[in-house]
């Protein structure tokens, strides 16, 4: 029902130049009329299926009637949005051509054909133009997203694998800082146990205490068991080791690498602490693999609501290191970890060629966000470049045409002012007047639309108008010469349809 109410407000809006005019000129009778616009629609309704017939039933009914070249460029431009193949278009606008340039060359002449082929190019060939990118970019758009959207459900299928597994490591984090405790509890436990001077009935509470804090660090084990992915590698790195050892661990292995703290050095919260510590471990680990023997800069600033961690390194000694696939796991997982810690991670290379990575980790983490897909952006700057395209697409045939049609109207404004006769100086020129003397009152241009009148015989006659006012009806003034006299002088009324 949309598409008929669309096809129907379309008919209407391009048959109404027709029918508005037909009363001023009845060029042809109104049944033909009738059938021309019957037509129109009858080529409105099959441009869906049938583009292409649709362009030959308005060319022909533009040839008939030239009101209907409105219609054209409306049809031109769905018969490049709808047809899939450019091919038969372009055999259609061969076949136009080549069939119609006779007929109008013998039934008109060369500027009628001149002016009909500017027409197909501008109202025809533009249009199709414009129709054809606009198919092709939608295509384009939608192909291109639609592989967009299944590579970002595999990252992210790959980074929720990650994530969980850098969740597993915040786990088996906290199991071990929790285990410690446990271990404590029940370290402490068994000397109350043992006390001497403690009476029988704490003793057995301080027995089921210390049964019951090692019955939790062993069930914590098995939970963590459950979780951790059989394929990972056991943690290496002690449980409570800090930055601070960790460069030292790095520095003492070879690596060129530097810590620098300011602020208040107090103890961070340990989700806090776990995450700086594994945003410097990550780092370090990306620097010896991609840029060996580079010098690493690890600044730990403590402020006063959050910690700034950040991890450079300078561009590798043996220059850039041959292109190689990188799946960015461990900063997706790092980035997961900041999230989890309510803050925000940052990695980027320099413009010196270096990498630095920067984390900034607020002590009261607030409520944790979700991540946002990383195709919303792009797809909002694709989706603005291709407006631009289509906008650029339409605005230089626009612009095109306004100046041709720009210089075709001041060349007719130009002619016309340039080919007037006044009525005095025409009343000074009469019949048997030297050819000579006639020719220093006649403008240097005759008009560029004479009237079709028929001349005396051996007669050479030219035309002139009456004013230059190009928006009001002028009479025609025709001057017949014969040998280098004037042998007939005309006022022809030209009557504006």
């Amino acid at each position: 029902m949309r598409r008929l109410a669309t096809d129907f407000a379309l008919w209407v809006v391009l048959g109404a130049p027709v029918a508005v005019s037909w009363p001023g000129h009845n060029a042809y009778p109104l049944a033909l009329l009738v059938a021309s616009l019957a037509a129109l629609g009858a080529a409105i309704a099959l441009s869906r299926a049938h583009p292409l017939v649709s362009l030959f039933v308005v060319v022909a009914l533009t040839a008939a009637d030239g009101n209907y070249s409105f219609a054209l460029p409306v049809v031109s431009y769905l018969v490049g949005r709808r047809m899939a193949s450019v091919r038969p278009a372009a055999i259609g606008f061969v076949v136009i051509v080549v069939v119609g340039s006779p007929f109008v060359l013998l039934r008109t002449g060369f500027i009628t054909w001149a002016s009909m082929a500017g027409v197909l190019l501008y109202a025809g060939l533009f249009p199709w133009l414009v129709g054809r990118y606009r198919r092709q970019q939608q295509d384009l758009v939608a192909a291109g997203w639609e592989h967009a959207e299944q590579l970002e459900r595999e990252q992210r299928m790959l980074a929720d694998q990650v994530r969980l597994r850098e969740r597993t490591r915040i786990a088996e984090d906290m199991h071990d800082s929790l285990g410690h405790e446990l271990s404590l509890i029940a370290l402490r436990a068994g000397a109350l146990e043992l006390a001497p001077d403690l009476d029988e009935r704490h003793r057995i509470a301080a027995t089921e205490l210390r049964a019951s804090a090692g019955a939790a660090t062993d069930r914590l084990r098995e939970i963590i068991g459950v979780l951790r992915d059989g394929t990972d590698p056991a943690p290496t790195q002690p449980v409570d080791d800090t930055i601070a050892e960790l460069v030292r661990r790095a520095k003492d292995s070879g690596m060129a690498v530097a810590l620098d703290t300011e602020g208040d050095l107090k103890p961070l919260p340990p989700m806090v602490d776990r995450a700086a510590y594994r945003v410097v471990q990550e780092a370090l680990t990306n620097a010896t693999k991609h840029a060996p023997g580079a010098a690493v800069a690890v600044r730990l600033r403590h402020g006063d609501t959050e910690a700034t961690v950040t991890v450079r390194n300078a561009p590798p000694p043996a220059g850039p290191l041959p292109a190689r696939s990188q799946g960015r796991r461990g900063l997706v997982g790092l980035r997961e970890r900041v999230r989890l810690a309510g803050g925000t991670l940052s990695a980027a290379r320099l413009p010196e060629g270096g990498f630095e990575v920067v984390a900034r980790l607020p002590y009261a983490a607030g409520p944790v966000a979700s991540p946002d897909s990383p195709s919303t952006e792009r797809r909002r700057i694709v989706q603005r470049q291709a407006r631009r395209g289509l906008i650029t697409a339409i605005a230089v045939p626009a612009a095109l045409g306004a100046a041709l049609g720009a210089t075709a109207i001041g060349y007719y404004v130009y002619a016309t002012t340039g080919s007037v006769l006044t009525p005095r100086e025409y009343a000074t020129l009469s019949v048997g007047t030297d050819r000579a003397a006639a020719e220093r009152v006649l403008p240097r241009r005759q008009m560029l639309d004479p009237p079709s009148r028929a001349e005396p015989p051996g007669s050479d006659c030219h035309y002139y108008r009456s004013h230059g006012d190009i928006l009001r009806a002028a009479d025609a003034y025709r001057l017949c010469f014969a040998g280098d006299r004037l042998v007939a002088k005309d006022v022809i009324p030209i009557r504006r349809s």
